[in-house]
């Protein structure tokens, strides 16, 4: 169903939730512009995780089954004690979820290789994508919203969508928040060739180890071609609040020394350029995303930890319940973001709270907490169906 596209709507951010946006608009007939600081668009490479909630915004914007090309369903998920390497919990995942043929499952992909097939999914991306635009004021009249720019362009939009991730300028400049919190954790990505490796078997795919002060993660992504790991630490302070830091190997080996072989080699087959550090930040959850003409969305509006991998998902969600409530209100921009808002808030903020007490089960002194399966606390958050939800 198409709705009228009278409404100039600009999307601050180009990132997985930006471009997902943009794309769910464009297909009900909007006028979509995108404004992306980085003067090339390319996403740091990492995996990420899409669930079963965020594949079902896929297969509503008709890119389920590329989706799915991108990389298997992840088969099994598990416990590995980090010292003797023996399989705590094993987590089977339902055979019929994880048929090659199944859109609608959860799995690991390269986020690059994601970032790609959203903007190949662009409608016209030449003319609605505008790089180095990285966004320096806005301000709102009562008919429009004010975007100026470091490069010196200024624009007008009807409306404006903040996608902008958890430093937000969107947020900084017409919201009054608390500055971001250090959650106390430092984490590391790196990407490995499987060659390198490849006497460690992955079995199960999606692995967690796990001591009182550190975690480590590690699945495979593109079809078993690399392995993606996140390790993560307690850190009494931190060096960088970037997501994308370059990193020593060195520093991330020693962090993990004394942990199983399978570990130790994970982390030191990393190449030097495939290795980032980030400290892991979040914010007190807002009460309100609209401010007049302007929105939230994504981590902009409720930055989540990576414990559960579902922050990317929440701004997929995001983007398909927000297309859906403009679409039910046409022009009718007010009560479109009111009722965006309404049937976002609570979940987002749930996640975003369970995501934080899961680090804590993760890393805690209890043995027998940190064993509990990988999806342990998460509940039937997976069972969202952001194509039908309530709006």
């Amino acid at each position: 169903m198409s709705v009228s596209n009278s409404l100039k709507i600009g999307i601050v951010g180009a990132g997985i939730g930006g471009l997902t946006t943009a794309i769910a608009l464009q297909q009900r007939g909007m006028q979509v512009v995108i404004y992306e600081q980085a003067e090339k668009l390319a996403e740091v490479g990492a995996g990420l995780t899409i669930s079963k909630n965020a594949a079902r915004v896929f297969e509503a914007l008709g890119l389920g089954e590329q989706l799915a090309a991108l990389d298997s369903p992840c088969a099994n998920m598990g416990v590995i004690d980090h010292l003797s390497g023996d399989i705590l919990v094993y987590e089977p995942r339902d055979q019929k979820e994880t048929l090659s043929s199944n859109v609608i499952a959860s799995r690991q992909v390269h986020r690059a290789d994601l970032h790609k097939l959203l903007a190949a999914s662009l409608i016209d991306a030449d003319s609605c994508l505008n790089l180095d635009h990285r966004l320096q004021d806005i301000s709102q009249g009562t008919s429009q919203v004010k975007l100026s720019f470091a490069n010196g362009q200024v624009d007008h939009c009807d409306i404006v969508i903040g996608a902008d991730g958890l430093k937000s300028a969107v947020r900084e400049r017409l919201y009054s928040s608390e500055p971001a919190n250090f959650t106390g954790f430092v984490a590391w990505r790196g990407l490995v060739d499987r060659t390198l490796v490849k006497d460690i078997a992955l079995d199960p795919q999606f692995a967690t180890y796990s001591s009182n002060d550190k975690l480590f993660v590690r699945y495979p992504v593109r079809n078993g071609d690399l392995i993606n790991y996140v390790a993560i630490a307690r850190k009494d302070d931190f060096l960088s609040e970037s997501w994308a830091e370059p990193a020593d190997v060195s520093e991330v080996a020693a962090q993990f020394s004394e942990w199983h072989q399978n570990v130790s080699d994970i982390i030191l087959a990393t190449p030097s350029d495939k290795c980032m550090r980030w400290a892991l930040f979040t914010r007190a959850p807002l009460n309100n995303w609209i401010n007049g003409r302007v929105c939230l969305l994504g981590d902009a509006a409720h930055p989540t930890t990576p414990f559960f991998g579902m922050g990317a998902a929440m701004a997929i969600e995001d983007s398909l319940i927000l297309a859906r409530c403009f679409e039910a209100e046409n022009d009718n921009w007010q009560s479109a973001l009111e009722r965006y808002q309404r049937a976002r808030m609570a979940r987002t903020n749930h996640i975003q709270q369970i995501s934080l007490e899961r680090a804590e089960s993760y890393m805690h002194n209890d043995p027998a907490k940190r064993a509990m399966g990988p999806s342990s606390g998460l509940g039937n958050a997976m069972d969202y169906d952001p194509r039908t939800a309530v709006i």
